[in-house]
């Protein structure tokens, strides 16, 4: 009987808590897709949503060489080959299942999409997970190995990273580009006691600029920067660049 190391759930557990804590839009997948990897022994994991359409969006992987939207662009028409496909995207199924229990390696292998998106690196056995998330969109989360099936225990450990995958994705679209300007142009000097140069800098700190970028937006050094930032922490009662963000978002 297959039982779940708790190890395994304590590493998983801390390598989420990272995400929350530093939830950068733009790298949160492929951090995820790291943590798995060191997590599952495999060889490489990709991230994507399917829209109602079955239209493809990457949202990242791990190694970031493998899989990229390129990529995976000239091998979605194939998609529907898959073993999992029919299971995942049809029916819907919300478990983790490998390819293995719905055909053999050899059956895969004959398909143009494994020639086409899986041969070069000879991944021959896929574990997957299908969320659904708010809009009616799917994310997938797909590890993959050379040659070594997932076992009973992974597919369980695999199981638990579906409830933060909607948590996380809606984390990605809060810090976008759009929503953070939308939000901060309402920001008016003085809210929170902020001054009009506080408040464009808290704009491009939302924005993820660094420090020596800010500088040259607002046409002043890095240090002057820093000292408009702890004055900015101290006024909205935060500590880091993180929680200044989120709190100027929510406005």
């Amino acid at each position: 009987m297959q039982t779940l190391a708790l190890r395994h759930a304590c590493q998983l557990n801390d390598a989420l808590a990272a995400l929350y804590a530093q939830p950068d839009p733009t790298t949160l997948f492929d951090r995820l897709a790291a943590a798995l990897l060191d997590l599952f022994g495999a060889e490489t994991i990709c991230f994507d949503r399917f829209d109602t359409q079955g239209s493809l969006q990457f949202l990242g992987a791990w190694p970031q060489h493998v899989f990229t939207p390129q990529v995976l662009a000239v091998a979605a028409p194939f998609m529907p080959q898959h073993p999992l496909y029919e299971e995942l995207f049809v029916r819907q199924n919300s478990l983790p299942l490998r390819t293995s229990d719905f055909g053999t390696v050899h059956q895969f292998a004959g398909t143009d999409l494994y020639q086409h998106l899986y041969r070069p690196f000879a991944l021959t056995h896929h574990l997957i997970l299908a969320a659904l998330v708010p809009g009616g969109d799917i994310v997938t989360c797909c590890i993959f190995r050379n040659h070594r099936d997932f076992t009973e225990s992974e597919r369980i450990l695999l199981a638990f990273v579906r409830p933060h995958i909607g948590t996380l994705l809606r984390l990605t679209e809060q810090f976008t580009p759009s929503r953070v300007a939308s939000g901060i142009h309402s920001l008016v000097p003085g809210r929170a006691g902020l001054t009009p140069r506080e408040a464009d800098i808290l704009f491009h700190l939302a924005q993820g600029r660094t420090d020596k970028e800010i500088a040259q937006l607002c046409r002043i050094s890095p240090r002057t920067v820093q000292n408009h930032l702890r004055n900015i922490y101290a006024k909205l009662g935060v500590d880091n660049r993180t929680a200044a963000s989120r709190r100027a978002v929510a406005w």
